[in-house]
This record gives C-alpha cells, sequence and structure tokens, in this order.
C-alpha cells in the first residue's frame, strides 16, 4: 500500500473497539484473583516460578493439576498480572513477586461496563466456572446441543464478525473471489454467511466435526442464499460434511489435494493439539490449490518484546480470553505469533496480503496465508 492510501479493507472494524472485552471483564478477573486467594499465596511465596506456586495452590486451595490445562491457566493468570503491573519478573524473568508499590488496577472500567456484549457474557460465563474447573470439576462447556445458544451468541459477537468480513476482504484481494471454499470448524455458520455474502458464485463446502451445529448453521446459509437470489445472484448449494466424515483435528480432511481456492478458519485454531499443530495445517495446505489462500481468525499471545501484539487492551483481553475460555472442553490456547511464523514458513505458506512477507494484522488477530 502506498503512503497515504487509505486501508479500506479495515472499514468493516468502524465502531469496533478491539481489547474493549478486556476492558470490561479485567475487573472480574482481578476480583476472582484476589476472592480464590491466589495473590494471598503469592505473597507468601515471596518469589516463586510457576511450578512452585501451582505446588502450594494445590496444597492450600486444593487446585487439580493432575490433567488438563490448569497449570497452563496459572501460568496465564501470572503473564496477565505481570501486564497488571501486579507481579514483577525477577532474577532471568522465569520466576516472579508481588509489587511492592501495590497492587493497582491499571484504570477505570469503561462506563458501558455491561453485559451487552456476546463476547463479555461468554467470558463471564466461563470465569464464574473457574473455581470448580481449577478443583478438579469437568469442563462446563463443550461443543454440543446442550451449548448451541452459548456458542451462536459468542461466535456471532460483533468484533468477530468484522474480522471475518476484514479477512475475506483480504482474501478476496490478495487472490481475486475464489471458485471454491472450504469453511473449517463451519460451527453456527457465521462464516459461511459472510463468505456466501462476499463471494455469492462461490461453491462453498462446510464441514465440523460435530453435528450440535449443522441445523442452525444451514437456517443461516439458507438465509444468505435468499439474499443473493434477490439481488439477481446465482449461489450453488452450500455441501456439508459432518463428524461421519471427519474426527476432527489430527485427522486427515476427507478431499483430494489442492481442492479449494480458499480456506477460511474461524475461532478453531487453539483448539489444535500442540503436537498436532503442523500435521493440521500440512493438510490445510494439501487441500488448497496452487495460490491459494489461508484466513485464520485467531488471537497471537501476547509476546514479551512487544512487538507481535503491542497494545495493552489487546494484551489484556488476549490473556483474559484464553484463561476463560480454558474451561471449555479441547482448549489449547492462543499461540506464541513467532512460532506460528515459523510454521507456516515451514509448511510452504506466505504472507498473502503485504508484499514485505507479513503474515498477520490486527494484532496477530488474523492471519492472511497464501500456499506458495
Amino acid at each position: 500500500m502506498e503512503t497515504g492510501q487509505v486501508d479500506t479493507s479495515l472499514e468493516p472494524m468502524r465502531g469496533i473497539r478491539p481489547g474493549m472485552s478486556g476492558r470490561r471483564v479485567l475487573p472480574d478477573v482481578l476480583s476472582l484473583v484476589v476472592r480464590e486467594g491466589v495473590m494471598e499465596r503469592a505473597r507468601a511465596l515471596s518469589v516463586f516460578g510457576v511450578d512452585a506456586l501451582c505446588e502450594d495452590l494445590h496444597r492450600e486451595l486444593g487446585y487439580d493439576f493432575s490433567r488438563g490445562n490448569r497449570r497452563r491457566m496459572i501460568r496465564l493468570l501470572v503473564d496477565l498480572l505481570v501486564e497488571c503491573s501486579w507481579l514483577e519478573a525477577v532474577r532471568s524473568g522465569d520466576r516472579w513477586s508481588c509489587r511492592r508499590d501495590g497492587t493497582p488496577v491499571p484504570g477505570d472500567p469503561p462506563a458501558d461496563a455491561g453485559e451487552g456484549d456476546a463476547q463479555v457474557g461468554f467470558i463471564r460465563r466461563c470465569l464464574r466456572a473457574v473455581p470448580g474447573f481449577l478443583r478438579g470439576e469437568e469442563s462446563p462447556i463443550a461443543f454440543d446441543a446442550e451449548n448451541l445458544r452459548v456458542w451462536e451468541e459468542f461466535l456471532g459477537c460483533g468484533e468477530f464478525q468484522a474480522c471475518r468480513s476484514v479477512m475475506l476482504d483480504r482474501m478476496a484481494s490478495a487472490s481475486g473471489a475464489s471458485a471454491s471454499l472450504l469453511d473449517l470448524c463451519h460451527g453456527p455458520g457465521w462464516g459461511i454467511e459472510r463468505a456466501m455474502a462476499r463471494w455469492p458464485e462461490a461453491r462453498v463446502i462446510a464441514i465440523d466435526f460435530t453435528d450440535a451445529f449443522t441445523e442452525v448453521a444451514k437456517r443461516r446459509a439458507e438465509r444468505a442464499g435468499d439474499r443473493n437470489a434477490s439481488r439477481g445472484l446465482s449461489t450453488p448449494p452450500v455441501e456439508w460434511f459432518g463428524p461421519s466424515d471427519w474426527k476432527g483435528f489430527g485427522h486427515p480432511l476427507p478431499f483430494p489435494d489442492a481442492a479449494f481456492g480458499a480456506i477460511l478458519f474461524s475461532c478453531g485454531d487453539p483448539y489444535i493439539r500442540p503436537d498436532a499443530r503442523d500435521s493440521v495445517y500440512a493438510d490445510l495446505r494439501r487441500v488448497l490449490a496452487p495460490g491459494g489462500t489461508l484466513g485464520i481468525l485467531s488471537r497471537g499471545y501476547p509476546d514479551p518484546e512487544h512487538r507481535h501484539v503491542p497494545a495493552y487492551w489487546a494484551r489484556v483481553t488476549t490473556l483474559i480470553h484464553d484463561f476463560a475460555e480454558s474451561v471449555c472442553a479441547g482448549w489449547h490456547g492462543f499461540t506464541d505469533v513467532g512460532e506460528n511464523q515459523r510454521m507456516f514458513s515451514r509448511l510452504g505458506f506466505r504472507g498473502a496480503w503485504n508484499l514485505g512477507g507479513a503474515m498477520s494484522i490486527l494484532d496477530s488477530a488474523l492471519w492472511i496465508l497464501k500456499k506458495g
């Protein structure tokens, strides 16, 4: 983009304030930390590492770190409390202590800090489950019919919808409108709806490892097709694949090589096991046509150097989101941006948007990649 040229592809973000959900729920998280006694235990330890803190929390508060991602949740809390100036790093940076100048809350919550935003409501729902989950209770939120409304509202929040629009616009700008698009982990169908509006003539294939969302996603696709028809546009029917075709991450996709010109992958990346990431993305590259684009909506874990995720409230929001959604079945968390860049390069992807090779935008919340 030339200097002074307006980036119109970010127009869908107008009115969206990234990081607002973090502003709204940070007081909830800090209150939880105090109420649960985590800060009291941190002060009692004086200087501690994550392992020592977990051992103390197990002994004194009954937290169960024998399975799942609960130990990682404590590391998330430590990173968040460092961002908020409640803790500070000592020695080599792998040990921490409570700050001696008190525990200030960084800024007041906004005046409109209510329940209105679906993202805020979801995070608060998860936070209410944290005490029991840390003490060994099962994950209270799964991808099933019982939680359909929870996921539909959360995944359809304003920020995610705007990000999907930006991502599809940039994918189209990089490669043109694709003749075939795969919506990976289609969920309630929000991505399908946006894709059909952006690329009305594309053949859309939707796949998910659960059929809990299929009916609501089909209704959303039908409405999108009706809107296209009212504009005189002919839209191919969506093709659906479910758990009988694909068992989820770690299993090959049931499609031939080079089957798609584009892949939309929205909000599913943190549910990939760390040891399966290479194979999952290698399989996505396999089903992409040469020059095809891959769009990923996720968040990048805040890097210590503030290079990839520099904005304070983006960092805080990411850590809160990661911590809260950890109570959901199958969550593995947001990943390091540098590690992602190296993995994508190793697998043969390159940045699709920026001529300089940049892979991600919006504080690493969006990744626009092209098969090299």
